[in-house]
């Protein structure tokens, strides 16, 4: 880590790795007609219902939109991740604001790209949210890089 400004942080890898696999995986589930993507979330409600059985309580679509919403919120909680680790590799930019920034523009061209998916539609809303997922994302990982830094300094 000689160009991180913070020693000790997990390899160039996870990063990479936590910023490449949500980008990708979102391309692919945005390249989904609105069926098939309906069908995937379908099957996971199914099966956290047979798994948690009080859920069963609750409609099934609310459910629905309660994991799609989960799943956007959780792909760009890890790209949050990843792009923040990889901005301790650059000294150029603000790192928490670039984050975001980079978490919005992705989001963004995500809804854009959806827009070609066959019954689906983009929301300004699921933009939002992924913004906040990036933002979190972030969040933890700042805390975690802050609290590395206070134990490296106080341990030395």
């Amino acid at each position: 880590m000689k160009n991180s400004p913070i020693r000790n942080v997990p390899p160039l890898g996870l990063w990479v790795t936590l910023t490449a696999l949500p980008l990708l995986l979102t391309f692919g589930f945005s390249s989904q007609d609105a069926e098939t993507s309906g069908a995937l979330s379908l099957i996971i409600v199914n099966w956290l219902v047979s798994v948690f059985r009080s859920l069963s309580a609750l409609d099934a679509d609310f459910l629905h939109v309660v994991i799609r919403k989960l799943a956007h919120f959780t792909l760009y909680f890890i790209l949050g991740c990843g792009l923040r680790g990889l901005s301790t590799y650059q000294r150029r930019f603000p790192a928490v604001p670039g984050v975001i920034v980079s978490g919005a523009f992705f989001a963004s061209l995500d809804e854009f790209h959806q827009h070609f998916s066959a019954g689906r539609a983009p929301s300004v809303f699921d933009v939002a949210l992924d913004t906040c997922g990036v933002a979190v994302g972030c969040a933890l990982i700042s805390l975690l890089f802050l609290l590395l830094t206070r134990t490296r300094s106080t341990s030395a």
